[in-house]
């Protein structure tokens, strides 16, 4: 039994993906045609294909909105906003770079200094095409306070405060 091929379609031909991937599913490959139960699966199989490699716009990819959650202002996709698979690591990326970015800038404000940041970003798969995209990320910022005067002066006032309490009130002599 002979497997149809994959045929593929050219731009020029047709107005549409989706034209060219109906186009190229509904050939006839002479009387070595796998019956029509087997026909259905390499149209699926096909389709998904198509699907993955983007020759037919998957209709899950296209109606996905990113939108961020956090309390951050002045970030991007704080309203809901339309991202392609492909574009994904690299907008999602930047997006929490927005987040480094402001934490840092609010630890400086703070006196505070950064121990540590790190991202995460999360991935998924479209249940419809099959590709990986990446859903959304996470950024942790660790801070600590930068000012050694403030920690020397707790230490000191401490200090004095309980030798003021402790010593000097009273005077005892022997003779």
């Amino acid at each position: 039994m002979k497997i149809p091929a994959y045929g593929g379609f050219s731009p020029y031909q047709y107005s549409s993906p989706e034209q060219a991937a109906a186009a190229n599913l509904g050939r006839n490959n002479s009387a070595e045609s796998p019956s029509i139960g087997q026909n259905q699966e390499f149209k699926k199989a096909e389709i998904y294909s198509a699907k993955k490699t983007g020759a037919i716009e998957c209709t899950t990819c296209k109606q996905r909105k990113y939108q961020d959650r956090s309390n951050d202002t002045g970030v991007s996709f704080k309203s809901p906003g339309h991202i392609s698979p492909e574009a994904s690591s690299g907008v999602v990326r930047s997006h929490e770079q927005e987040h480094v970015r402001n934490e840092a800038a609010k630890a400086a404000r703070e006196n505070r200094k950064v121990v540590s940041q790190s991202v995460t970003l999360k991935t998924n798969v479209c249940p419809e095409c099959g590709r990986v995209y990446v859903s959304g990320g996470e950024t942790r910022t660790v801070t600590k306070s930068d000012s050694e005067s403030q920690n020397k002066d707790y230490f000191i006032e401490r200090y004095n405060r309980i030798m003021n309490k402790n010593f000097g009130t009273e005077l005892d002599i022997k003779l």
